[in-house]
């Protein structure tokens, strides 16, 4: 009897020491993004949180800060290269501020569709990327499974034909690629971040946008902006990027909870957009949105030559352009 009592003693001694443990190692790390707190995006990424604190035994908690709380992505990238944020989440062609082959991934037009970018971030090309981001720049792609629906125009006017853009004022973000191709487009590009373009478009600040059609229901630009045509120009997923320095100090069992639960919340976030898309065209439809498809034909013939003349200019390595082209 004695020796049951000790030994349960020991047993609760045991998994006593091991809670105090967990708690002393536990860590709470900060998120920023840049979509607003309804955007499907930070619905992913709270998603992504809940399932890190489950798969950790509550020994990591991430903290998310939607809407560009703690900057923008250029400066929140940066920060977390400094080790002065722990996460940032965004569109993974910003990564080119790090490694200029990610310019690839901004260029629209350069991949045919879905399938297509799957390929690339199943390629070579596509890995040695992430290890030059991670090896010189201490930045881990903790998950880039997060597919998205194509990018689309939103505009205050109908789209027929790429005539249709000349002289429009067009928000776009500051990444060279998107900016270049839309002025060779016959649009005037507006510098804005994310988080003001429902008010530019609000205010008649510019005429239209560019933005994943998953996002357009949920920013509610499509109030601002009625026209929604349907150009499909760019894919790229949404990724989760993590400081290395903070990422090699956790224990492995957390390092394993993150990645898992990134990678699960990449399958939620897919999968939600993915059963949204009808939703979201019939609710916008009805509330008076004019939504279209168009002739890309013209758009990537006018496309074509600014990716040639960027990858003249450096912005990323040459022949990586007709690389991804052939995949």
């Amino acid at each position: 009897m004695r020796a049951f009592k000790y030994l349960a003693a020991m047993a609760a001694a045991t998994a006593m020491l091991s809670m105090l443990q967990t708690t002393a190692m536990a860590r709470e790390l900060r998120l920023g993004g840049v979509h607003s707190p309804t955007s499907f995006e930070t619905k992913g990424l709270e998603k992504f949180a809940e399932l890190a604190a489950q798969k950790s035994g509550g020994a990591v908690t991430i903290k998310v800060f939607p809407a560009g709380q703690l900057g923008d992505a250029v400066s929140m990238i940066e920060n977390v290269m400094m080790g002065a944020l722990d996460m940032f989440a965004n569109v993974a062609d910003w990564n080119q501020n790090v490694v200029k082959d990610y310019g690839i991934m901004a260029m629209p037009f350069a991949f045919r569709d879905q399938e297509h970018m799957k390929t690339f971030l199943a390629s070579d090309l596509y890995g040695a990327m992430k290890k030059e981001m991670l090896e010189k720049k201490k930045l881990r792609v903790l998950a880039d499974n997060w597919y998205r629906v194509p990018r689309v125009l939103v505009t205050k006017f109908p789209v027929a034909s790429v005539k249709d853009l000349e002289g429009r004022k067009f928000r776009l973000a500051n990444i060279r690629a998107y900016v270049e191709t839309w002025k060779a487009l016959g649009m005037k590009p507006t510098i804005l971040p994310w988080s003001e373009s429902y008010l530019a478009l609000k205010t008649g600040v510019v005429d239209g946008m560019d933005s994943s059609f998953s996002s357009v229901f949920p920013e509610k630009f499509y109030q601002a902006a009625p026209y929604i045509t349907m150009t499909n120009h760019s894919v790229a997923p949404f990724n989760i990027l993590i400081s290395e320095t903070v990422f090699a100090k956790l224990p492995k069992a957390q390092q394993d909870a993150m990645l898992a639960a990134g990678s699960e919340a990449g399958d939620f976030y897919t999968k939600a957009i993915g059963a949204e898309f009808e939703s979201h065209k019939a609710k916008m439809t009805a509330d008076g949105a004019k939504i279209s498809d168009i002739d890309v034909k013209p758009f990537v013939e006018k496309a074509r030559p600014v990716a040639v003349q960027l990858e003249k200019d450096g912005d990323w390595t040459p022949g990586l352009f007709d690389k991804v082209s052939k995949l």
